[in-house]
């Protein structure tokens, strides 16, 4: 509604006709007054503030709510990344997704990789590393292994042994095994193994183990390795593969052994024990050492499942020609008993031989051991 004009009424007639204006004017102040200021009729008043009230009661209400969501919010994320809580005292927590590690059955088991046996080196031929394989031959080392020779007084020194004239078999013959060597060290020093002597030339694959870990194999006419004992722990257990891998060749072979040794003592194993018609050297082993100390040598053998007559024949051959200190015969048997023992002398050089000395076209499978002083 549209106020009434104000100007001209002042001054323009009677006093009661000046009140009445005045009064107008007095009145259309007070709305102006009232419309800038915002002071309205109590019931317009009233209106606002029930609209300003609502208005903080509904900031009120979305500030709870937001409190609320939030808190759910935390709550059902705790409960997501936490799991659920153990049932008893003893339970352990769920390690929650990021910073819960693989499991114990996504872990692959430790397998036998292709690291060289630490120290080990060849000294002649091409070298390769492997773990024990079937390119050993069919009856594979894998399975070797050798017992730590009992503790003796002493300082560790040096020993050496020679196995000569050993025929290898040929890794393509499918009833193949590789001649097994197995020796204990005492303490830190060198460890040798190397073949000497070969003929014909072929190419042969030796592998040296030690303490159970990878193999280290080197190939050649004439393969060997000098390496050092592992510096810890009192002894380390050693095995020594041998084999002839081109196809048909069957090599014969002088493989000379030197380690650090209070006792020493070296078992082969998968070797042959042929009888005649064979030559020597499928009938059994032939091996020279030279003692460190007065005191003897010993010797025992077995040779599954043949039952053959064996010769043991020892000798002094520290001149040439040697000169036979003893033989021992054993008839129809499959092993050496009781174990062989015959005195020696410090400083001179001995050779101890094997021998199937029947008639046996099979192929024995000889495992014997040598101790010496």
């Amino acid at each position: 509604m549209e106020d009434p004009p104000i100007e001209g009424s002042a001054g323009d007639g009677p006093a009661g006709e000046d009140s009445a204006a005045a009064g107008s004017t007095s009145r259309n102040l007070s709305r102006r007054t009232a419309i800038d200021g915002r002071s309205l009729h109590p019931r317009a008043t009233l209106r606002a503030d029930s609209s300003a009230r609502w208005r903080n009661i509904s900031l009120g209400l979305g500030l709870v709510a937001a409190i609320m969501i939030g808190g759910t919010g935390e709550l059902v994320f705790s409960a997501l990344t936490s799991g659920p809580a153990p049932t008893s005292g003893t339970g352990s927590p769920v390690a929650s997704p990021a910073t819960a590690s693989p499991t114990q059955a996504s872990q692959a088991p430790t397998t036998v990789g292709p690291t060289p046996t630490a120290g080990a080196s060849a000294t002649a031929g091409p070298t390769e590393t492997a773990g024990a394989s079937s390119t050993l031959g069919p009856d594979s080392t894998a399975t070797d292994t050798t017992t730590p020779a009992p503790q003796v007084g002493g300082t560790p020194s040096p020993a050496t042994i020679t196995f000569r004239e050993m025929m290898l078999d040929s890794a393509a013959d499918s009833a193949a095994t590789a001649r097994t060597f197995a020796f204990t060290s005492d303490g830190p020093g060198p460890v040798s193994a190397q073949v000497v002597a070969a003929a014909p030339l072929a190419t042969l694959k030796m592998c040296i183990q030690v303490n159970g870990g990878p193999q280290s194999c080197s190939s050649g006419a004439t393969p060997g390795f000098f390496t050092m004992a592992p510096s810890s722990g009192d002894q380390a257990q050693w095995i020594v593969t041998l084999i002839a891998t081109d196809a048909g060749a069957t090599p014969v072979v002088d493989v000379a052994f030197t380690w650090q040794t209070r006792a020493p003592a070296i078992t082969l194993s998968h070797g042959r024990f042929q009888g005649a018609p064979n030559p020597d050297s499928l009938c059994g082993f032939t091996a020279t050492f030279k003692p460190r100390a007065v005191g003897s040598v010993g010797v025992i053998a077995s040779w599954p499942p043949a039952s053959a007559d064996a010769a043991l024949t020892l000798t002094d051959a520290t001149s040439s020609p040697g000169s036979s200190v003893g033989t021992t015969t054993y008839s129809a048997t499959g092993l050496i008993a009781p174990a062989y023992a015959h005195a020696v002398a410090a400083g001179r050089t001995y050779q101890i031989q094997l021998l199937n000395t029947g008639s046996d076209s099979g192929r024995p499978d000889l495992t014997t051991t040598i101790s010496f002083p």
